[in-house]
């Protein structure tokens, strides 16, 4: 059986390739990685059964992030019917004198705008200066829970630190001291559904004694 030779300057035009086109094939190679990754992430990704949203000046680590969802995953349920709990998390920092860093970028205080006005999150978070400025825009504790603590404030919230479970759930007490927990108001055309089921969780986790 005849060797079958490569023709005359093959390797050679390969490494010519190679020394002008390397960084071309490399960009691209990391770029292929790149889709293929956030693909398989975007097909094996669960749906939130809820959406929680913290805004304050100062942030949890990493760490202290997931003490804290594995905590309220304890208190969820699987309200889609997936087979697993799952609770979505978002955070904004707000930095007193924020400076944009591109021209599309938001502020911390944008980004709670737009978030307030088109987010998903029902599930509020905040320090008192973003609760004083937007308690208005929360639900009645009295429409949501059977009956309203005493340490309500406002109507509108509860500070974590006087919930029931506060020594008892992982990472609440990695939160700023005045973190209040309230429900966003229902808005227009929400799904019934999808606010239901945030009800069900606020007034769960509301109520959590760890008994």
């Amino acid at each position: 059986m005849e060797n079958f030779e490569k023709p005359k300057g093959f390797a050679k035009n390969v490494e010519n390739i190679w020394y002008h086109y390397k960084y071309v094939i490399l960009i691209a190679l990391a770029a292929l990685i790149m889709i293929g990754v956030a693909t398989f992430q975007m097909v094996t990704r669960k749906d939130p059964d809820v959406f929680i949203y913290h805004a304050s000046t100062r942030g949890l680590s990493l760490a202290s992030q997931d003490s804290f969802l594995g905590a309220m995953r304890s208190v969820a349920s699987d309200y889609n019917g997936d087979g697993e709990v799952v609770v979505d998390f978002k955070e904004d920092i707000y930095i007193p004198n924020e400076v944009k860093t591109s021209e599309n970028a938001m502020t911390a205080t944008e980004s709670f705008n737009h978030e307030l006005a088109y987010g998903e999150c029902l599930i509020y978070i905040m320090d008192r200066s973003f609760f004083n400025g937007n308690k208005q825009f929360m639900a009645d504790l009295s429409d949501v829970l059977d009956e309203v603590p005493e340490y309500a404030i406002d109507g509108k919230g509860i500070l974590l630190r006087d919930l029931p479970g506060y020594n008892k759930l992982a990472g609440l007490g990695d939160f700023e001291d005045e973190s209040y927990l309230c429900l966003r108001a229902k808005k227009r055309g929400m799904n019934e559904d999808y606010y239901a089921q945030h009800e069900d969780f606020f007034k769960k986790l509301v109520e959590y004694t760890g008994n």
